[in-house]
């Protein structure tokens, strides 16, 4: 790290992606201020056992961020617009309102770059409301005029552990998602996000100013059951999960699948991606790192 640079407060940062942020710039010897709620949470103690300074503060008490940014050199900014399993409208709005408030207050306390990971696909008129709120976060940070970096993760290999998880069936490891087989799907993992994250204070003369797709391989539902299944020597299967039945559970995610299918995989350049970062990884290279199991 370099001798003027200060700390960098991260929010979300019990979080997976704000967790990986934290652990990347920790690692590359930058003092990190990890924002929480509860600091006895089980997340926010292993930030503190691996060298976080915890701030304890909430989005909706402009008081405690107040606290929390004065002295920072950076902000890692990750918002989520989850409530419970679901994304309620409700949490949407908050969202947005939170990025603002951040934003606002970054700006005041002279804040030397703002690192905002948003979501790949929010300029593309998607109709997603939850696209939407990212958006608007985005240009309101560029209207202020903070000194900015921009990271639009893809869908994250990680959810294949989570959310994503195939099932067995007898030999076979069935994998559903609402996609058709064979269209292309861009993955990153969240343990990249923050490596991207950590890179880009490190090097602000090449990334502030900028706005970067992030994706570390493209796969369709087909190649991602073939590279799981490959763990297990079971014989890969796909399902693709009718759209409808998706609108049952959530009405934001059943509208980011529907638009999918009809957008394949973002024109990202992985391979730019990987000369910036040599340890982007592959789906193959996550399912090793993690030692995924079925």
């Amino acid at each position: 790290m370099n001798e003027h640079n200060g700390p960098v407060l991260v929010i979300g940062a019990t979080g997976k992606q704000g967790g990986a942020a934290a652990r990347a710039l920790l690692e590359r010897g930058w003092e990190v201020r990890a924002f929480v709620r509860d600091p006895e949470s089980p997340k926010a103690v292993a930030l503190r056992e691996a060298g976080a300074r915890l701030v304890v503060g909430d989005l909706e008490d402009e008081d405690s961020l107040r606290a929390a940014l004065d002295g920072v050199y950076g902000v890692f900014l990750m918002l989520t617009m989850m409530s419970g399993v679901n994304i309620s409208l409700e949490a949407v709005a908050a969202e947005e309102r939170h990025g603002r408030t951040v934003a606002d207050l970054a700006a005041k306390a002279g804040v030397a770059h703002l690192v905002y990971s948003s979501l790949n696909g929010v300029d593309a008129g998607s109709g997603i409301e939850y696209y939407d709120a990212k958006e608007h976060i985005e240009d309101y940070i560029r209207t202020l005029g903070l000194p900015f970096t921009v990271l639009r993760p893809v869908s994250f290999m990680d959810n294949f552990a989570t959310y994503n998880k195939p099932a067995r069936d007898g030999d076979n490891l069935t994998l559903a998602l609402a996609m058709a087989p064979e269209t292309p799907m861009a993955l990153i993992a969240v343990h990249d996000i923050g490596e991207f994250a950590a890179i880009a204070f490190e090097r602000p003369d090449e990334f502030l100013g900028r706005t970067l797709g992030l994706a570390g391989d493209v796969l369709s539902p087909v190649q991602i059951a073939e590279t799981l299944a490959a763990t297990s020597g079971l014989t890969p299967r796909t399902v693709q999960i009718p759209i409808e039945q998706l609108r049952a559970f959530d009405e934001q995610v059943a509208k980011m699948f529907a638009w999918f299918n009809t957008h394949p995989a973002p024109a990202i350049n992985v391979t730019a991606l990987r000369a910036l970062h040599p340890g982007l990884m592959t789906l193959a290279d996550w399912v090793q790192a993690t030692d995924w199991k079925l």
